[in-house]
């Protein structure tokens, strides 16, 4: 396509806030006339945010936020409107579904890439600590609403997906529904809270003779995910036999059709880990307190945090509750 119409959606109710709203913030200073750009962010409020400082794995990367709320931004080729609602909101799937369909009508194109940006777990993504319990989106929901959004209405989905845990399996099994998705990125953080750089890749992938796609792939880290269905129901199958029957045997036959559909380039990760073998498509949305505490030992590898975890998360909740 000679013009790229982008939609950004980022869930920051969390610790990446800072670094969301530094990537949002620099779509005002973009100069790409054949670009159209709608984008929302949902974002904690500094005085949340400073309760991160606490942890030692987070201390040193938290950014601070120049105002917590629901941030928007429209880029025409020529100009960008930002508007700001102040009141921190929750990242709802119906406040996605809404930004989806907006966003369709905004752009008017029939190609759009999407990218999506928070923190995960195995089970889902956008993980939301306004609410108490903790929410996060399972990507069964996110996935199907994106099937709804889109389906008829435009002639090819690119996706973007940059997530601080994800399934590599029942994750891009997920976006097999979706015919019209034709590329998908899943970004590789080089550290904790370093999220995906927009606008530098806005810079450096599009006006050049090669595909956009295929320079994101080269210059930024991540996983080139092929969604063929045919591909990833045999892929499936041969997982669930290898999560069944555990051996180097069925480990193998899993990974040849896997390593046809999926191709990595960045640090290395072992994604086959035994936790990875136990979990499957979730369907529940909320968070335990022992989750939670699990989530930061998965993140910032450290299980030290026990009842300090307790403690961030009631003065959280009077923070968050001040600000709703």
């Amino acid at each position: 396509m000679s013009s790229h119409s982008i939609l950004i959606y980022g869930a920051a109710n969390c610790e990446i806030a800072g670094a969301l709203d530094f990537e949002l913030n620099r779509i005002t200073q973009i100069n790409q006339p054949d670009v159209k750009i709608f984008a929302r962010g949902y974002l904690f409020n500094n005085s949340c945010m400073s309760m991160y400082r606490r942890f030692k794995g987070l201390k040193d990367n938290v950014q601070e936020v120049t105002q917590g709320g629901m941030h928007e931004y429209f880029y025409n080729g020529a100009e960008t409107i930002k508007t700001c609602e102040l009141k921190m909101s929750t990242s709802s799937e119906k406040a996605l579904e809404d930004f989806l369909n907006e966003g369709v009508q905004r752009l008017m194109d029939d190609e759009i890439i999407l990218i999506l940006i928070g923190q995960g777990n195995l089970d889902g993504m956008f993980m939301d600590f306004l609410q108490n319990p903790a929410f996060y989106m399972p990507y069964e929901n996110i996935f199907k609403i994106i099937n709804q959004c889109f389906k008829g209405k435009i002639k090819k989905l690119h996706l973007i997906i940059d997530v601080s845990n994800w399934h590599n399996v029942y994750m891009p099994l997920c976006l097999t529904r979706a015919h019209f998705i034709d590329t998908i990125f899943i970004y590789e953080r080089s550290r904790p809270l370093s999220i995906f750089p927009i606008c530098n890749w806005i810079e450096g992938v599009f006006d050049r003779e090669c595909h956009w796609a295929l320079l994101t792939y080269m210059n930024w880290g991540g996983y080139k995910v092929d969604s063929h269905p045919l591909w990833w129901g045999l892929c499936k199958n041969k997982w669930d036999e290898y999560v069944q029957f555990p051996s180097a045997r069925s480990f193998e036959a899993f990974y040849t059709v896997y390593k046809k559909v999926v191709l990595h380039k960045g640090i290395h990760k072992n994604i086959y880990s035994k936790e990875l073998r136990k979990r499957g498509i979730a369907h529940c949305t909320y968070m335990t307190a022992k989750e939670i505490k699990d989530y930061f030992d998965t993140e910032y590898f450290s299980s030290r945090y026990g009842d300090e975890v307790d403690k961030w998360l009631n003065e959280l909740k009077i923070c968050t509750d001040y600000y709703k």
